[in-house]
């Protein structure tokens, strides 16, 4: 950071759903600390990215192993970087800007990128809510497939989980469970009439 810079620190903090974008930048005594844009606000995190990803994953019951385990599985094994649901009731999807393991990697939040603008051959413009923008040394194309796999995993884990019963679908027959010597036995009961 340049010397006289001073910026807030927090040391506890969520990715919530104000969270725009956020990316890695040494501090002063050469730790890792997440620069995170909420809103209209701009602070420090003081832990690294990953470590901010993984404890919010873990405060709303998962984990960033668990989140990318199931990107993978849900989009496919053949992508290279992989969105991550954060807080699907919350709308919170984010995308990486190259390979997660880069310290370089900007996280953008799905719902406030607002659209692209190509600069050159490997300079692309994003607009974001709020007003803001970000230059980022990546083909347009390149973000465009990014923001559209944290889409597509999106609209999966929304259509997985917002299937509903229909009334026609409810079973008619009913079931007696009984145990009996420390097994479970599953009996047919049927509905008086």
């Amino acid at each position: 950071m340049k010397e006289g810079y001073e910026m807030i620190i927090r040391k506890n903090y969520l990715i919530n759903a104000k969270t725009v974008l956020f990316y890695g930048i040494y501090y002063e005594n050469g730790a890792l600390f997440t620069l995170v844009i909420e809103g209209n606000d701009k602070f420090l995190v003081a832990m690294a990215p990953l470590k901010l990803i993984d404890k919010t994953l873990i405060s709303y019951g998962s984990s960033f192993k668990g989140a990318l385990e199931s990107s993978r599985k849900l989009l496919g094994e053949n992508r290279k970087m992989y969105p991550l649901k954060i807080d699907a009731s919350l709308d919170i999807w984010i995308f990486p800007s190259k390979s997660y393991k880069k310290e370089n990697c900007v996280w953008f939040a799905l719902n406030h990128v607002e659209n692209t603008k190509l600069l050159g051959i490997k300079d692309t413009k994003v607009f974001l809510d709020y007003g803001h923008e970000i230059n980022i040394e990546m083909r347009e194309t390149s973000f465009r497939n990014k923001r559209g796999s944290a889409e597509d995993l999106r609209d999966i884990i929304l259509r997985n989980t917002k299937g509903e019963l229909k009334y026609s679908d409810v079973p008619t027959e009913r079931w007696t469970i009984v145990e009996e010597m420390g097994k479970y036995e599953c009996r047919g009961k049927k509905e008086e009439e």
